[in-house]
Formats: C-alpha cells, sequence, structure tokens
C-alpha cells in the first residue's frame, strides 16, 4: 500500500510470533534460481471446469467438491460480464468471502498451509491467506493486471490485540489509493478507512514490497517467497 493511504501507526505492542511467521515466508533464494522460475498462466484455471480435476477433488475431499467447483467457475464467469471495474472486484471478493473461515491446523493439520485456489473452492473453507490468494487468481483470470493488486500482509488490530492476516488489496489507478478485500470484513472499502491495519508488506506477479520508514521498498522477486513458489508449483500440477 502506498505511504500516503497507509492507516495509523498502531500502539508498539509485542509480537512474539510475528517476526518467525514473516521469516518462514519470505525465504531469500538465489538469483539464479528465481530466474529460472516461469509465469503462471492464469487463464483456464478456475474458470474451465475440468472433469479429471472435478474427480481428483472429489476423491480428495468428497463428492462436494466438485459441484463446489462447478459453482465457483459458474459465479466467476457471471462476475467477469460486469463492466464497471470496481464492481467486478467486489463482486469477486463477495464470491469468496461465502467460504467459512477454518484454520490451517484444523483443516490442513498444519500451521501455515497457502492452500490452492482449487482446494479452497472444493472444500469451501480456509484462513486468511486462502481468502487472499483465492481472490488474486481469480481476478487475474479475469483479466486483472499484476500491477493493480497487491496481496498484502498486514497486522490487525482487534479487541485490543494484533494479530498477523493477509488481506487481497485492489488499486483502481497507479498511484491511487487502494481497497481491501478482507475476510473479516465483509464491506469491501478503502485503506484510509481500515486504521485496524497495518501493512508489513505485500506482494503480486512481479514484485515484494516491505514497508519501511513510511514507505514501500522493492524487495525483488516473488520467487523469493517460498510459500508462493509451493503453491505455484501444487497449482501446475492441478492443471496437468
Amino acid at each position: 500500500m502506498p505511504a500516503t493511504s497507509h492507516p495509523p501507526t498502531l500502539p508498539s505492542r509485542r509480537l512474539p510470533r510475528a517476526r518467525r511467521w514473516i521469516a518462514c515466508t519470505l525465504l531469500i533464494i538465489t538469483a539464479a534460481a528465481a530466474a529460472q522460475a516461469t509465469a503462471f498462466t492464469y487463464q483456464g484455471y478456475l474458470l474451465a471446469v475440468r472433469a479429471e480435476l472435478q474427480q481428483r477433488m472429489d476423491a480428495r475431499f468428497g463428492s462436494k467438491a466438485g459441484p463446489r467447483m462447478a459453482e465457483l467457475a459458474e459465479s466467476l464467469n457471471a462476475a467477469g460480464h460486469i463492466a464497471d471495474e470496481p464492481l467486478r472486484v467486489e463482486r469477486i471478493n463477495q464470491i469468496a468471502n461465502r467460504a467459512r473461515y477454518v484454520t490451517d491446523p484444523v483443516l490442513w493439520k498444519s500451521e501455515d498451509y497457502w492452500a490452492t485456489p482449487v482446494e479452497f473452492a472444493s472444500v469451501a473453507a480456509g484462513d486468511c491467506e486462502d481468502y487472499a490468494l483465492a481472490k488474486y487468481f481469480a481476478l487475474r483470470e479475469l483479466g486483472m493486471p499484476a500491477d493493480k493488486l497487491r496481496i498484502t500482509y498486514v497486522r490487525l488490530l482487534r479487541e485490543g490485540r494484533l494479530e498477523n492476516h493477509m488481506v487481497l488489496a485492489y488499486y483502481p489507478e497507479p498511484g491511487a489509493e487502494p481497497w481491501v478485500l478482507d475476510n473479516l470484513e465483509k464491506r469491501f472499502m478503502p485503506a484510509a478507512e481500515r486504521p485496524d491495519l497495518t501493512p508489513v508488506y505485500s506482494f503480486n506477479d512481479d514484485r515484494v514490497w516491505k514497508v519501511q520508514g513510511g514507505g514501500d521498498r522493492e524487495l525483488g522477486s516473488p520467487q523469493q517467497l517460498r510459500k508462493w513458489r509451493e503453491l505455484l508449483d501444487r497449482v501446475r500440477a492441478e492443471v496437468k
């Protein structure tokens, strides 16, 4: 999020898990390895209802998985016909937020698991990362350029406590104030109206940014993010 739209700085509080949580995600790899990575093609991922993939998801998650994927594809196709871009983004936010919130240890038996959008759709549940990632993939598949979107880690002030959280930020124009797509706040709101959120770092297909000194500092390629690389590997395996 740009410096002009950052919510006010939150009171200083100890976050014993915050550094470890972010460090586990921001695992830097060599420039050579990053250069070898290929971009993911979003077209045809969620919108195409592939029988083989439906059958695989039914085998993993039960007979409701395939129909859920088909219902999602139908909803996304309908959203894609909304001419007004902000309304289209808001509709994607609403569609994804239908899913139930379930933590990773309960749903995936893992402390921190980034579900693919197909997995998220199949179980109709997930945590904050899963919502944000599914919204990002859906909007990219509908033709949204990467520079209008940032998957953003934030610190959320809720009931007097700071929590780690992930949202998707949408930028209507370059340098404009972003709007926040959040599974905890059903309303589609500009960042200035979310003083409960303080951005820490963000990324899209092209770059990673860290919020530092009141502004954004580029850190490099999203291929530096171990969780992102692992997610894309699993997504590619789904579309084979």
